[in-house]
C-alpha cells in the first residue's frame, strides 16, 4: 500500500496548496502507506500517524519530481510524480467562442466601414469594454451555408484587427463545421493542412497580432498520435469537456459516466477534471483544460449556479474557462437563441465580479506569465 492525497503525476499546484513566497512553494506531500514502513520523500523522512504520512517538501521549479519510498521487511515500493508549480497564480480566465465563420462571411458582404459596426463584433466590444474580457474566436475556413471561404475576406480590416488584438484574438478550429468530428480519425496531414491554411489566412487578413494557437480543436477530438501536429505549432492546452458531454441545446444529462469530447482521455482524467480542472501530460508536453461554462448549453439563470463551485474557496483552481458557439447570436441560424450575447455577458460578469482576471490560456502558463 502505498498512494498519495491530492497529488498525482501532472497536478497543478499553486498558492491555495501549501505556503508560498519568492523562494518556493512548501506544500505538505501527505498519503497512505503500511503503518510499519520507512516512508521518506525525495530522501526526507517522513511523520507518521497510522497508516498517514506527511512531508514538508518545497518546489522551487516549474515541473518537480515526488519520489515516495516506502520501505519494510519486505522490500521497497516507490511512487514517483512529477507535479507543476503555478507560479504566483492568481485568479483568471479565458473566454473562447467556436465555430466563426458568419461574422466575417456578413462583414466580406456588407462592407461596414468598421468591423464594430456588425452586431455580433459590437457585443463582444462591449463586454470588453465592461469588464475586459479577451476574447478568442475560433474560426472555419469556410461556410457551410454558402460559398463563402477565408479567402473571400478583404484585407481592409488588417490594420483594425490589429488595434483591437490586445483583447480579441482569432484561432484555428477547423476547415468547416460540417461533417461534425472531423479530426477524430483523419490523418495528421490532414490536420495541418487545414490548420496551416486557416492560420495563413487569418495573418492575411487581420496580421500576425491577432492570431493566437488554439486551446480547443472542433469537437474536441484528436487522436493522441497527432498531437504533435499542434504541440509542433505552439499548441500548449487543449480545452474540453471531458466527461459526461453535453453535444447539443437541450440535451439531457446521461446516467451512465462516459468520456467525449476530451482528445480519447479517459474516464479517470474526466472525473479528475471535473473537480481540479487542469491537468498537465508530460507525455504529450500539453496541459489538459477543461470548461467550466459553455453557454449556449445554459440558459441565464442556470450559469450563475454552473460556476459556484468553482468560486468556492475549497477549490483548488485559479482558472476558469469559459465558451460558447458564434452562430446563436445569429437571427437565421436555426437554433438561434435571443439572449445568446446576454449570455455571454452574464459569464463574463460573473467571474469579473468573483476577481477573475482576462487572460488568453494560449499564453505563458494557462494566462499566467510569471515562468516567461
Amino acid at each position: 500500500m502505498l498512494e498519495l492525497f491530492d497529488l498525482r503525476h501532472g497536478t497543478i499546484v499553486n498558492h491555495r496548496y501549501g505556503q508560498e513566497d519568492a523562494s518556493g512553494l512548501t506544500l505538505k506531500v501527505q498519503g497512505l502507506a503500511d503503518p510499519r514502513a520507512e516512508v521518506t520523500v525525495n530522501g526526507l523522512p517522513t511523520q507518521r500517524r497510522g497508516k498517514v504520512f506527511s512531508c514538508p517538501i518545497k518546489l522551487t521549479a516549474k515541473f518537480n519530481d515526488l519520489r515516495v519510498s516506502a520501505r519494510d521487511n519486505y522490500g521497497e515500493r516507490q511512487l514517483n510524480i512529477r507535479v507543476v508549480w503555478d507560479k504566483q497564480s492568481y485568479k483568471r480566465y479565458n473566454f473562447f467562442i467556436d465555430d466563426n465563420i458568419f461574422f466575417l462571411d456578413d462583414i466580406a458582404k456588407q462592407q461596414p466601414k468598421s468591423l464594430f459596426e456588425h452586431f455580433y463584433l459590437r457585443c463582444l466590444k462591449d463586454i470588453n469594454r465592461q469588464f475586459g474580457t479577451k476574447f478568442t474566436l475560433n474560426i472555419f475556413y469556410r461556410n457551410c451555408r454558402t460559398n463563402f471561404t477565408l479567402k473571400d475576406f478583404p484585407e481592409r480590416y488588417r490594420s483594425e484587427f490589429q488595434d483591437h488584438s490586445d483583447w480579441l484574438r482569432l484561432s484555428f478550429h477547423a476547415e468547416a463545421e460540417f461533417p461534425d468530428r472531423p479530426y477524430q480519425h483523419a490523418t495528421a496531414a490532414k490536420l495541418a493542412a487545414d490548420y496551416d491554411l486557416v492560420k495563413s489566412e487569418i495573418q492575411r487578413f487581420a496580421g500576425s497580432e491577432s492570431f493566437i494557437e488554439p486551446i480547443v480543436i472542433h469537437w474536441g477530438m484528436v487522436p493522441p498520435d497527432n498531437f504533435k501536429v499542434l504541440t509542433e505549432r505552439g499548441v500548449r492546452v487543449l480545452s474540453g469537456s471531458f466527461i459526461n458531454s453535453l453535444t447539443y441545446v437541450g440535451e439531457k444529462p446521461t446516467a451512465e459516466t462516459f468520456a467525449d469530447v476530451g482528445y480519447f482521455q479517459d474516464t479517470d482524467t474526466g472525473l479528475y477534471l471535473r473537480t481540479q480542472v487542469n491537468l498537465y501530460d508530460f507525455k504529450h508536453n500539453l496541459c489538459w483544460s477543461k470548461d467550466q461554462c459553455v453557454c449556449n448549453l445554459f440558459s441565464q439563470q442556470e450559469i450563475p449556479a454552473l460556476l459556484q463551485p468553482f468560486f468556492s474557496p475549497d477549490c483548488q483552481s485559479d482558472t476558469i474557462g469559459l465558451a460558447s458557439h458564434e452562430q446563436y447570436s445569429f437571427p437565421y441560424y436555426d437554433n438561434f437563441l435571443p439572449d445568446h450575447n446576454d449570455r455571454l455577458a452574464l459569464a463574463a460578469r460573473l467571474v469579473s465580479e468573483q476577481g477573475y482576471q482576462p487572460v488568453f490560456f494560449a499564453q505563458g502558463f494557462l494566462g499566467n506569465m510569471a515562468w516567461e
